[in-house]
Order: structure tokens, then sequence, then C-alpha cells
């Protein structure tokens, strides 16, 4: 979560490959050597996007492998039309601890994939970038921030922190949802997965993505999601949980905070399979509980 003013999200296609390059982001058509961070090496399925691991519409849809000083980070799959990630996908490690350093970064090989310079980077002074968002994109009077899809706040290092500050992994989101119940939201996760880890010894995995609008852009530019999306899955050896979140992308009061629901209900409503040929079991109610003061099932 981020506010325009200092910080701050996504939705979902895949395939990916990885050179040695110092903040590499490259553009890629294949998640296979960059499946680490779905669950079993499963990218979700979404229907006319990304079906059965593979991308329908490669011109349109891009695959990143968001790597950032050496090491590879997230998955984002990015929507060069719409300007807007699709989704990105993260192994969620635990309580970090640090911050992150705040400067926004593009991916030059939106522009141009045989363009040598694999390297997430700032924008260059003066370059017009067609394919993608840029930071003056963002300037608006409508309340809007930019929201992250792979949060800061889930990173584990100051430099996985650093690594989501990326236009690429950010939508135009309402302020007040931003900083309020989605943040809340992106809180209340992280400490249901930090339960698991710690008693169970589980491993967790988060995708979040957003479903574009008909047609409400930001500047004329880019596409101001109607809704937001968020699905994390936990499991050991022996048992797996897993839940979901969704909602508007409109303002309302800083102290709202969504529903938790089974990750099928995500799939039922906006038809997003988040973690496919999956059955896990929903949260603990005890572990809801112990956290109600940012968290709220169903």
């Amino acid at each position: 979560m981020t506010s325009l003013k200092t910080k701050n999200i996504c939705f979902l296609p895949a395939f990916l490959f990885l050179a040695i390059v110092p903040t590499l982001a490259e553009v890629v058509n294949t998640v296979q050597k960059c499946n680490q961070f779905f669950r079993q090496q499963t990218p979700p399925n979404i229907p006319g996007i990304l079906e059965d691991g593979k991308i329908l519409d490669q011109n349109r849809y891009k695959v990143l492998c968001q790597t950032y000083e050496n090491s590879r980070w997230y998955v984002t799959v990015y929507d060069t039309r719409n300007k807007i990630p699709v989704f990105s996908a993260y192994k969620y490690q635990g309580p970090g601890q640090g911050q992150a350093e705040e400067y926004w970064k593009i991916e030059p090989q939106l522009e141009n994939e045989a363009d040598p310079n694999k390297n997430m980077m700032e924008e260059e002074k003066g370059k017009t970038y067609t394919h993608q968002a840029m930071v003056a994109d963002y300037v608006n009077s409508r309340g809007l921030d930019k929201g992250h899809c792979f949060p800061a706040l889930h990173g584990f290092t100051n430099t996985e922190k650093t690594s989501t500050y990326t236009l690429t992994n950010i939508v135009p989101q309402a302020g007040e949802f931003n900083q309020g119940r989605w943040n809340t939201m992106e809180k209340c996760i992280g400490h249901v997965m930090d339960d698991y880890i710690s008693r169970s010894g589980m491993e967790c995995f988060v995708v979040v993505g957003a479903q574009p609008s008909a047609n409400d852009k930001l500047n004329n530019k880019i596409n101001i999601p109607s809704v937001m999306w968020s699905a994390f899955y936990c499991n050991n050896q022996k048992w797996s949980i897993a839940g979901a979140h969704w909602d508007n992308n409109v303002p309302g009061s800083l102290k709202d905070r969504m529903i938790m629901k089974p990750v099928k209900d995500l799939e039922d409503n906006l038809m997003v399979d988040a973690f496919p040929k999956t059955n896990p079991e929903f949260v603990d109610k005890k572990v809801i509980k112990r956290w109600s003061s940012l968290c709220k099932a169903q």
C-alpha cells in the first residue's frame, strides 16, 4: 500500500526467461525459468488471458520476471494496452524488516524487446514510453494513488521491498481504498501467513490482480481498474489453507474492512482461478479471531 505522495497494485497470464544483469526485469514468453513464484510452479487461470499456462495474446500481454540487483523477486503479467498489470505473483517469506528505496522504475524492453538493456530502470529524461505508464501519467486531481500489486509491506528485505517500486507493478487505485481497507487487508493476510509459517512450517504464495474497467482512464492513458483482488495459499506436507479478498476500486471509510472468503468464491465471482487444481481449506477461525482488529471473514 502506498499513496501518490510517498509510495504505492494488479492482474494475470505468464511465460518467462532471465539474463544475469543488474536490476534485470526481462520481457519473456514462458514461465518455465521463473515459476518459483507460483504454487507448485502453476500459474493462475484467467479466461481470455492466461489459460493452462499459455498467454493467448502475446502481443498485448507481456510476462516480466521482476529482477533487481541480480535476484528475481516476483512475476508480473503486464497489459500493454491498458498499461497496468494483470497480476503480480510472489512467494511470501515472512515478516520483513527495513524500508524500501522509493523511486519509480520502468521496463525498457516493453518498448523494444530487442533492446539489449534488460534492466529495470528509471525513466530517461525527455523520453516518451508508449507501451507502459510513466510517472507523469499518474499526476491527477481525482484522488488516485499508485497502488501496488506486490506490496512493499510484504517484502522480506530492503532489496525486495525496493523491487516493488516499478510502474509495471502499479495500478491507479482510489486513495481511500488503497490507504484504508486494502492496506488493512494486506496487513491482515501478512499476519495470517506469518501464523501458518511459524506454527506449521508452511510456505505461502500470493497473487494480486486488477480487473480493468470498461473505459475509465487516468489522463486518457492508464486504465483505472474497476475491481482489485488478492489471494494467498499456504501449505506444508500435511495440509493447505487459502483465502481471497476482492472489492470495488472506489473510495470508502478508512475504517472499512474487506471480507476474507474461500478462493473458490473468487473464481465464481471474478473468473480468476488463482491456484488451479487445488482444494485448500479455509483459514482457521481461531487465526482470524487472533487478528480480528485487521481481519474479517464471511
